[in-house]
């Protein structure tokens, strides 16, 4: 039932709304890894958690990345892009070299900042957002 919801929420919400829900999914993603670091890290279970997380981290930046207007976007998209591509650089780092959390809170800082500027975005384009219940 609540995926439904979800799914309804997203295909029938403003375009700058589906790109700050993508913002807060990858957030959350990150700060689960960021979680499952600080259990015992040894555990298969919260090892593969972790890996679970950055990896639909990995597909959301992935995604943010992919739908850049590069030719209508100007200095924004490219920006952006060189954002996006520094923060799968560091993903696929930690994936393979290991944990590094203060690397992943920094991540979630960016992708804070850069949520709460679409959200600006967001006011100036559409006015007030709605408010999202679950």
């Amino acid at each position: 039932m609540m995926n439904a919801y979800l799914e309804n929420m997203v295909l029938t919400t403003n375009p700058v709304r589906q790109v700050i829900l993508l913002y807060e999914k990858a957030i959350s993603c990150i700060e689960e890894a960021i979680e499952a670091m600080k259990e015992n890290s040894s555990g298969l279970e919260e090892v593969k958690k972790k890996y679970e997380a950055m990896g639909r981290a990995t597909e959301i930046i992935t995604v943010l990345d992919s739908t850049l207007n590069m030719e209508h976007g100007g200095e924004i998209a490219k920006n952006l892009h060189e954002i996006y591509r520094s923060l799968l650089d560091d993903l696929i780092r930690i994936t393979i070299e290991g944990d590094e959390p203060d690397t992943l809170k920094k991540m979630v800082k960016i992708l804070v900042e850069l949520k709460e500027s679409w959200e600006e975005v967001e006011k100036k384009v559409y006015g007030k957002p709605e408010a999202i219940t679950a």
